[in-house]
């Protein structure tokens, strides 16, 4: 008669276990928050801003694992890079926040191109474009 007992037991353990070993799966990193619209930045610099600064985020956040992914995005981040940069004079009260990420931006290029790239500097990327279109929204 004890054996019911311990076998309901021991069924009631092995199922919390196995919910509790899902729930500790790594399923990766979280998704990225959805890109802002243009629309969504305030009018002025930010609104002049806006275009790069999607760009920068959605080119971030771009799955980079391929081939020669990081290279790649090192090019393809140039464009937004120039524009952001022309926008420093005019930047106003966003300058260091513009700076920080066209900083970000020249040194996963620069260290892209010297093969000593790092996980964290695209980090920066994202995590300073973000801020600055957190600001801007």
């Amino acid at each position: 008669m004890n054996r019911f007992p311990r076998a309901g037991v021991a069924a009631v353990l092995i199922a919390v276990l196995a919910t509790a070993a899902a729930g500790c799966a790594d399923n990766g990193p979280p998704p990225a928050p959805p890109l802002p619209q243009a629309a969504s930045f305030t009018a002025g610099i930010c609104r002049q801003l806006a275009p790069d600064l999607i760009e920068t985020l959605r080119l971030a956040q771009a799955d980079h694992s391929g081939p020669n992914g990081i290279a790649t995005l090192s090019r393809a981040l140039v464009p937004s890079q120039e524009k952001l940069y022309s926008q420093l004079d005019t930047a106003g009260e966003y300058v260091a926040d513009l700076e920080r990420v066209t900083t970000a931006v020249g040194f996963l290029r620069l260290r892209s191109d010297a093969g000593t790239y790092q996980p964290a500097l695209l980090t920066e990327v994202t995590t300073s474009t973000r801020h600055l279109v957190d600001r801007c929204t």
